[in-house]
């Protein structure tokens, strides 16, 4: 993985191991990060219309309300099933979704090969996609500016956990690891789920922080 690429397997992990509220408060704390690194991008967001968009991911199977326009964007979970009032459904892989956020593909292509589909009103989704081309965003710095200070070690700590999700994943892959390797593995493994309840544990924090602070201000 090189360090400038977007952590797809513990974000895959986290967003579908993770229950609704741990999610949600990580969507509010990444966007939180995002209006400080990009406040352009969050002020042609609230100039917009108000819009809602449903993300549906297929891998791993999540949905999320986007709302912006008229007010501050946010993100939060809907749910696995049933109606959501929108706008529009933008729907597709993990991978494919991010790689739209960070304008690492041409968004045209993504849209073409089908590895996103919209439905609904097509134009809001173009409208979303014009604005997010016109920054340069990494997902993986926004989630590592959560951690302040530390956040180059938070960033080399990422890219580590990343790089050792992706062995596991290699080494448990069948055909399956037999004796001492597959043991290596569940270690590993466990390892790698204690470091991801840590993380929420510390997106908890930030949000009960950033809660306190907005308290105080009002």
């Amino acid at each position: 993985m090189q360090d400038n690429e977007f952590p797809s397997l513990l974000a895959r992990a986290f967003i579908g191991a993770a229950p609704k509220p741990a999610l949600d408060l990580g969507a509010a704390a990444l966007l939180s990060a995002m209006r400080r690194n990009h406040p352009h991008l969050f002020a042609m967001l609230a100039e917009q219309r108000q819009t809602r968009i449903l993300v549906e991911l297929t891998d791993p199977p999540r949905r999320f309300l986007l709302q912006y326009g008229d007010g501050a964007p946010s993100l939060s979970v809907a749910d696995a099933a049933g109606d959501v009032a929108a706008d529009a459904e933008l729907k597709g892989g993990l991978e494919a979704m991010m790689a739209l956020l960070e304008a690492r593909v041409d968004g045209d292509a993504l849209f073409f090969t089908r590895e996103l589909t919209v439905s609904g009103d097509a134009a809001a989704v173009v409208t979303l996609r014009n604005i997010l081309d016109r920054e340069t965003i990494s997902v993986l710095d926004e989630a590592s500016s959560l951690f302040g200070p530390l956040r180059r070690m938070a960033r080399a700590a990422i890219v580590n956990w990343e790089r050792r999700a992706t062995r596991l994943r290699a080494a448990l892959a069948p055909p399956a690891a037999s004796g001492e390797g597959a043991g290596m593995g569940e270690a590993e493994a466990a390892e790698l789920r204690a470091q991801i309840e840590a993380l929420k544990a510390r997106l908890s924090k930030l949000e009960a922080h950033q809660r306190r602070k907005e308290g105080a201000a009002a």
